[in-house]
């Protein structure tokens, strides 16, 4: 009897495992397709994490903390893929279809990331070429989006 008692909670415990897992699956495959701009984002946001690390050590003699990491990056990481996986889904219930609001906002975020990064590398290198290459972001993302992202950066660092 006990033996049987045990053998129907371990099945027990499979199948709610079964469920989770299966769960799991299918939100994953659900967001499948934005998985390239998923990762790029958390490509970009560690990136921008090491060369802000190597600017702030090199100009201003700082010592990596944790801390900032959890306080700005790991927030604003969290708020960005819930941005994009929220506007994926709906775009898809909606099915909207003539303009794609997950790849903007994917694009606008990636393009002050890559731009945060490009001034980050040049205040490590001084290669003059990245702030003509962040101009270049700048002006892209000025374009398309009427927001200048150099003004921003210059008066957040005033």
């Amino acid at each position: 009897m006990i033996e049987l008692i045990s053998e129907s909670f371990r099945d027990l415990a499979h199948n709610i495992w079964s469920f989770v897992a299966g769960i799991v699956s299918a939100i994953f495959g659900y967001f499948l397709p934005i998985q390239d701009i998923v990762h790029q984002l958390i490509l970009f946001f560690v990136l921008d994490v090491v060369f802000g690390y190597l600017a702030a050590k090199k100009l201003r003699g700082e010592r990596f903390s944790a801390r900032i990491i959890w306080n700005t990056t790991i927030p604003r990481m969290l708020i960005a893929l819930v941005l994009i996986l929220g506007s994926y889904v709906w775009d898809e219930v909606y099915q909207q279809e003539f303009v794609s609001t997950y790849k903007i906002i994917g694009w606008f975020i990636s393009g002050v990331l890559f731009f945060s990064i490009i001034q980050n590398a040049y205040k490590v290198t001084n290669w003059e070429m990245l702030p003509l290459i962040g101009r270049f972001i700048s002006q892209k993302l000025d374009d398309k989006t009427g927001i200048n992202i150099q003004k921003e950066a210059d008066d957040d660092h005033e």
